[in-house]
């Protein structure tokens, strides 16, 4: 169908290379290659600058996206549309996330939507909060669940709970007995931080700096699984949200500290849709969902954060 070489069209200009769609959507870099050739020939125009780094939009692709963007969309939605004539939700569902809802909130969620909904599937990536806006805005996923901050007009918030960046440290760690934390403090140990997180390490940089004081950073990774196991040894202090470490913040093998005097105190994660895009059924159901479970999830938090 024409979606298919559309799909094809988008998943190349979003990878900037034939081969990394290719690896994307599980079909050969011979087959990718042709398609996006019989499109530009049936156009009669260039859609890609081949330049060494990669592939480009021309100005002719730029207008060719976004009728793909539209064209998929409203395929899905007409798929949406006959799976409702046969009483299920269908489709297909993309969704960006931060790192630390990949660990237990999502894919706990993934699991009990498939059970509710089988004919539903899920594309989810992870990214830093910024980009994630705009993978909302281009049309690049359905839903992003990211820090509600800064957002752009055209995204619209559907549920939002206070999520703050707290101090992580093992039990045995010298500032785990503390009832707070300053960042001053914090900097007194080995530091274990986040890469590609703005809302992480900016902020903490500039309110370490306006202390005069930096500390040592040990370890810095875009992978919050690399950072637990030295958290859990007595490393050093991270700094995420309780998100991503519900299990070990509940049988005490690690201790969320209140980073006191900060403004990481006061963020917020939420769940983004476009705000003029209509949403598919299969994305409505699962945004109603997930709306309703991270303000469960929070509230598991925060009764395990209280005790």
């Amino acid at each position: 169908m024409h979606a298919a070489v559309l799909r094809y069209f988008v998943a190349v200009a979003r990878a900037g290379s034939i081969r990394k769609a290719s690896d994307e959507l599980h079909v050969a870099s011979s087959a990718v290659s042709r398609q996006i050739q019989k499109i530009e020939d049936e156009l009669g125009t260039p859609l890609f600058e081949r330049l060494p780094s990669g592939l480009r939009l021309t100005r002719a692709g730029e207008i060719v996206m976004r009728h793909a963007r539209d064209t998929l969309h409203e395929f899905e939605i007409m798929r949406g549309e006959l799976g409702d004539l046969k009483g299920k939700k269908t489709g297909r569902v993309h969704i960006a996330c931060l790192d630390s809802l990949a660990v237990q909130f999502l894919p706990e969620r993934v699991m009990a939507l498939h059970g509710l909904h089988p004919a539903i599937d899920f594309r989810i990536r992870n990214d830093n909060y910024s980009q994630i806006f705009g993978f909302v805005a281009d049309g690049d996923v359905d839903v992003g669940i990211t820090f509600d901050l800064a957002r752009p007009e055209d995204i619209r918030c559907v549920a939002s709970v206070a999520m703050p960046l707290m101090a992580m440290v093992s039990r045995n760690h010298p500032l785990a007995r503390s009832k707070s934390v300053s960042l001053q403090e914090c900097a007194q140990f080995n530091l274990l931080l986040q890469l590609d997180n703005e809302v992480m390490s900016s902020r903490i940089a500039i309110e370490l700096s306006a202390l005069d004081r930096t500390g040592r950073t040990l370890v810095a990774t875009n992978n919050q699984m690399m950072l637990k196991p030295l958290i859990l040894a007595g490393t050093g202090v991270a700094f995420f949200t309780p998100l991503g470490l519900l299990e070990e913040l509940r049988d005490g093998s690690v201790v969320a500290l209140p980073i006191a005097g900060s403004r990481l105190q006061e963020l917020e994660i939420g769940v983004m849709v476009p705000r003029k895009r209509p949403l598919t059924g299969a994305t409505q159901a699962v945004v109603d969902y997930i709306a309703v479970e991270l303000q469960k999830f929070s509230d598991e938090i925060h009764a395990v954060l209280s005790r």
